[in-house]
Formats: C-alpha cells, sequence, structure tokens
C-alpha cells in the first residue's frame, strides 16, 4: 500500500509536455521563451502574407535582349556578303581558304580572339572586338569594307565563350560550363543543357549566385511558376542542392512521423492526415500545436507591438495553437500553410495521465494482492 501511495510523488512517464505545461512554460518572471499564438481567421490572413522565397523578386526578370559582349579567349565566326556585280569575295579569299556560298556569302572560319582583343578580317585588317558586342562589330567591320566592296554586309556570332557562360553544378547528371547564346536563356535551359536534376523535384533546391548574391528556391516552386525562371547573365551560377523538405509529428499522434513534402505546398489537415490523425485514447484536443521559428516581417503582424520577442532577430520562436474541438479551427487547418522544419506536437489529455497512474498501480498493487490471496487461501487450507 505504501508503493502506491509514493506514487503520488514521483513523475510519470510522458511523451512531452501537458497542453497546461505549454502556456505556463512561454514565460518566466524575467524571459519570454515563445509566443503562443491561437489560430484564427486574423491569424491565417496575416500568414497568407508570408513572403515568398522568389528569383524575380531578388534579380529582376533579366533583359529581354541581349548584351552579351565579346571577349578575349571568344571564338567568334563572321559571314561576309557583297551586292552583286561585287567579286571582292570571290576567288582570292577562296584560295586563301575561305569558303564561298552560292548565295553569294563568304564564311570565314571561327577563330579566337587574340590577346591584342582583335580579330583578322580579310580586306578590312585587325578588328578590335572585345568589349564590343556582336552588332557593334558588325558595323566596324562594314565600315572598314565600304568602298572595297559592293555595299558590303557582315554578321558576327559567338559561337563558342567562356566570358559569356553560367556554370551548373550540384545534383545534376553532368556539371558544366555553358555558354550562352544571346537567345536569352534561362534557369531551366541550363539546367536541360546539364543534363537535368538528379533528385525527385520536390527534394531539390536551386541557387543562383550572381554579382555575390545569393537567392534560393524550391525546384518545383520554379516549375509552377513560370515568371520565377529567369533570363541568366553572364557568371551566374547556378547549384542544385538535394534538400528533403519535411515536417515532424511527434506526441499523441495515431504514428510519429517525418513527414515529406511531396509537392509544393502541405496544409495542416494534409500533415496530421499523413501522421493517422491524433490518438483517440490519449490526444487532448485542446492541444495541438505547431513549433515554428516564424520570420519576424510574419510574426510582427499578429505580436502585440510590446512583445519583447520581436527584437530577438530576423526569427521568433512562436507555438501555434489549434483547439480541434473548434469547427471552425478544423476548417482553418486546410487554409494553415506548413513550412519545412515544423513540428506539430500534440499534448496528452490529462485523462491519459489518470490511465497511467491506474496501470502502474494495478502493477505494483496485483502482486501484492496475490501473496494476500495466497496466505488466506493456505491458512484456510490448514484449518
Amino acid at each position: 500500500m505504501m508503493s502506491a501511495i509514493a506514487l503520488s510523488g514521483c513523475a510519470l512517464p510522458g511523451s512531452g509536455p501537458s497542453t497546461a505545461q505549454i502556456v505556463e512554460q512561454r514565460k518566466t518572471e524575467t524571459h519570454t521563451n515563445y509566443a503562443m499564438v491561437d489560430v484564427n481567421d486574423a491569424v491565417l490572413s496575416y500568414a497568407a502574407t508570408r513572403p515568398r522565397e522568389s528569383l524575380v523578386n531578388r534579380f529582376g526578370a533579366g533583359p529581354r535582349t541581349s548584351d552579351l559582349r565579346i571577349a578575349v579567349g571568344d571564338v567568334v565566326g563572321v559571314n561576309l556578303w557583297e551586292a552583286p556585280p561585287g567579286s571582292l569575295f570571290g576567288s582570292n579569299i577562296t584560295a586563301a581558304g575561305f569558303q564561298q556560298s552560292s548565295g553569294g556569302s563568304t564564311v570565314i572560319p571561327p577563330q579566337t580572339v587574340s590577346g591584342d582583343r582583335t580579330i583578322a578580317v580579310p580586306y578590312a585588317g585587325r578588328i578590335a572586338v572585345a568589349g564590343r558586342t556582336p552588332s557593334e562589330v558588325e558595323r566596324q567591320i562594314a565600315a572598314a569594307l565600304d568602298g572595297k566592296a559592293v555595299q558590303p554586309q557582315a554578321l558576327v556570332t559567338i559561337q563558342r565563350s567562356t566570358a559569356n557562360s553560367v556554370t551548373v553544378t550540384g545534383e545534376v547528371a553532368s556539371g558544366a560550363r555553358i555558354s550562352l547564346s544571346g537567345a536569352g536563356e534561362r534557369i531551366l535551359d541550363a539546367i536541360a543543357s546539364a543534363g537535368g536534376i538528379r533528385a525527385a523535384a520536390s527534394e531539390s533546391i536551386i541557387r543562383l549566385t550572381r554579382n555575390g548574391v545569393t537567392a534560393r528556391i524550391p525546384f518545383d516552386v520554379l516549375i509552377e511558376n513560370p515568371a520565377e525562371n529567369i533570363r541568366l547573365k553572364s557568371g551566374d551560377l547556378i547549384t542544385v542542392v538535394r534538400e528533403p523538405r519535411t515536417i515532424l509529428v511527434l506526441g499523441a499522434a495515431g504514428r510519429n512521423a517525418e513527414i515529406p513534402f511531396e509537392a509544393s505546398r502541405i496544409s495542416m489537415a494534409d500533415a496530421l492526415a499523413k501522421a493517422a490523425g491524433l490518438n483517440d485514447n490519449r490526444a487532448d484536443a485542446n492541444g495541438v500545436f505547431v513549433l515554428r521559428y516564424e520570420l519576424a516581417s510574419v510574426a510582427r503582424r499578429f505580436l502585440p507591438a510590446g512583445n519583447p520577442l520581436l527584437n530577438s532577430g530576423e526569427y521568433i520562436p512562436v507555438v501555434y495553437r489549434f483547439n480541434m474541438k473548434n469547427t471552425s479551427t478544423m476548417l482553418a487547418m486546410q487554409r494553415f500553410e506548413m513550412q519545412p522544419r515544423d513540428v506539430i506536437y500534440i499534448a496528452n489529455a490529462s485523462g491519459a495521465e489518470w490511465q497511467k497512474v491506474m496501470a502502474i498501480f494495478q502493477g505494483v498493487a496485483s502482486p501484492a494482492l496475490s501473496a494476500t490471496s495466497i496466505g488466506i487461501s493456505a491458512a484456510a487450507a490448514t484449518k
């Protein structure tokens, strides 16, 4: 009997704090540990304003027209034309090793821009090209041939470039340096040229680094939002990172689990369903929580101005509370969007603690009762 009484002074095993403990522990006399927020329509409207990761907001969509400039080491091709009856680009050029087409154009073999920043053009001499766009060089060549050829025209193309290129690395089939053609290549164009991603779309993060600034976006969000597929610029670095996005479900759930994002978005209702809901025998329907380090810009919208946590940094510890006995709260769960690394915790009901007390009491009392019964039976037998 004394053992049973002693149980009242012992701590009962539990999977985590109770609802009352979570409420009580949010602050002490000298410190606020986290903010407690009851989820309602107002909170949902504030959360909907959450700034999303965006490449277009950070870098812009990129220029619609090419601004690629020729650099030393680039491989450049030149086509020349003249109007009939011009014959400047005739047998002499062909004999010199250049190719003349039947359409009256002459193709100069591709050449590398030399260290003096020039290329050679027949009858025009050395033409300075580094630092200029192909259209600027075309006008320069035509001006140099004016008076020597009949209405000369030129077409200049960058066939291979190290300066006008982007690098794709990370979780792609084949990391590569990809030359920009001036056609306005976009992020997905570069990733496709590198053989595509190796991990699942829901587990892949795209990082774009430009001029020392890095922004990131989930690959599936990039696919769903064409505006995020921005045009690339020379020197861009694209890194594909495998980063599974998950949510943890702990406490009195149907099952404790790590829930992966199988889509770009997952709601609180989706996450609980994947964890088999609440455990009917243990869960406190008033004690369903989401633990999150919330962006200060979001938390500032629903926390009082005097809350000391608002001055604690870019991220603020917030505990969202759901009352599952309220039908409107259950509807709100479908609109509450989960974030990677969120933790859903379901507290035990007070009745579950009593069940533990009874189970321990029975475990302690049963041997004693059995021994007493055996003693009574033995005494009766002797009589």
